[in-house]
């Protein structure tokens, strides 16, 4: 039991020496490069990869879209009831939240499912 005291004493000892060593800085050993020492000169050649970099810019391609993925307001946005009564009128009700049709005005809980039937907890 002793021998638990102190590896946990050591332990929290530790953590406490490593954090104070992290949080100290060391202030002279920080050097301040004045701006124009890694400033690119605007007479300097164009690079290689600088070419390469402005080839990749001008490329005016649609964004790839990723397919069996769908957009999630899309699919919120497919379906609109007005009202309960009109999703189930429409066999749709109760309606989770994330599909088609649900709005937090429907859902009167706020528990993530609209259009409940009445009576449920």
């Amino acid at each position: 039991m002793r021998a638990v005291q102190i590896l946990v004493a050591a332990v929290i000892l530790g953590l406490a020496g490593g954090y104070a060593w992290s949080a100290m800085a060391p202030r002279k050993t920080q050097m301040r490069i004045p701006k124009a020492a890694y400033a690119i000169p605007p007479d300097a050649p164009e690079s290689i990869s600088d070419k390469e970099w402005a080839a990749r810019g001008e490329d005016k391609k649609a964004p790839a879209i990723e397919i069996g993925r769908a957009d999630p307001t899309a699919v919120e946005q497919s379906v609109y009831y007005s009202s309960c009564k009109e999703a189930r009128a429409a066999g749709k009700a109760p309606i989770p939240a994330g599909e088609p049709g649900y709005r937090s005005a429907l859902d009167a809980k706020g528990d993530g499912i609209a259009c409940e039937p009445p009576g449920t907890r």
